[in-house]
């Protein structure tokens, strides 16, 4: 049981390495009713990942127990699919990075994936602030945890990463009260980046105020080198589990 779940321990990093979703649960921090607020989209965030990784055991795991062999290379072949698309992405990425003129203002070069969730409007309290973020700061309670099950769906390496945790945890051939509560660790694990900056909230007070606004304007200033370092990360994970195939 245990092995299995040391098996997607970097999946379920390299889920919660999402700088959207850690800027996004800074600024609902930050903004009126932020532990709440923060804490719903953390849970938004949670159950997502939850029901992608589950529903992949659960087609894992009737899979195997038809043909076992046709099962493990078919979870090979898609995770060598996984890798080649995170590459491109990744390339794409680099290609279509910010000159430095343009991340100065803000207003240009968001990444694939990023694209998805962000607009190039600026706000206008915080020179550079994405459009996005500002209209974070009024969201409702429900709207917070939607935003988090919305995010954990659109973030383009969401769903790759915890399919790819799904297939392991169906193939590991475990009881399934074991297999979900390996789930529900593994989409924990997952769920750190939305935690985290709460946490740090919940034992600092006001004192960490100034350092989570630090934060978020560091990762939102490096938003495309972050994720660029993530898609090659997530790429190289993907190569990893796909050469088994090779076996």
């Amino acid at each position: 049981m245990w092995g299995a779940l040391g098996d997607t321990f970097a999946v379920a990093m390299a889920l919660a390495l999402s700088p959207i979703a850690l800027t996004t649960a800074l600024v609902l921090l930050l903004g009126e009713r932020g532990r709440r607020r923060a804490l719903l989209f953390a849970g938004g965030w949670y159950l997502c990942v939850f029901v992608v990784t589950a529903v992949a055991m659960w087609v894992t795991d009737t899979a195997d127990e038809e043909d076992p062999a046709a099962t493990a290379d078919g979870i090979d072949i898609l995770h060598l699919v996984f890798a080649v698309v995170f590459f491109v992405l990744a390339l794409v990425t680099w290609i279509k990075r910010p000159s430095a003129r343009a991340s100065a203002k803000g207003a240009d070069g968001l990444p694939p994936g990023t694209q998805l969730l962000e607009t190039e409007v600026l706000g206008e309290d915080e020179p550079g602030k994405p459009g996005l973020f500002e209209r974070v700061d009024h969201l409702g309670s429900a709207a917070c945890f939607a935003l988090g099950f919305a995010q954990g769906i659109l973030i383009i390496k969401n769903i790759p990463l915890a399919i790819s945790a799904g297939m392991r945890f169906g193939a590991a051939e475990l009881p399934q009260a074991e297999a979900l509560v390996l789930v529900a660790i593994f989409a924990g694990l997952a769920s750190l980046g939305t935690l985290i900056p709460l946490v740090a909230y919940v034992v600092g007070g006001e004192r960490v105020d100034h350092s989570l606004r630090d934060a978020r304007r560091w990762i939102e200033a490096h938003m495309t080198a972050i994720t660029l370092v993530i898609l090659v990360v997530v790429g190289g994970v993907f190569l990893g589990e796909g050469l088994g195939l090779a076996d």
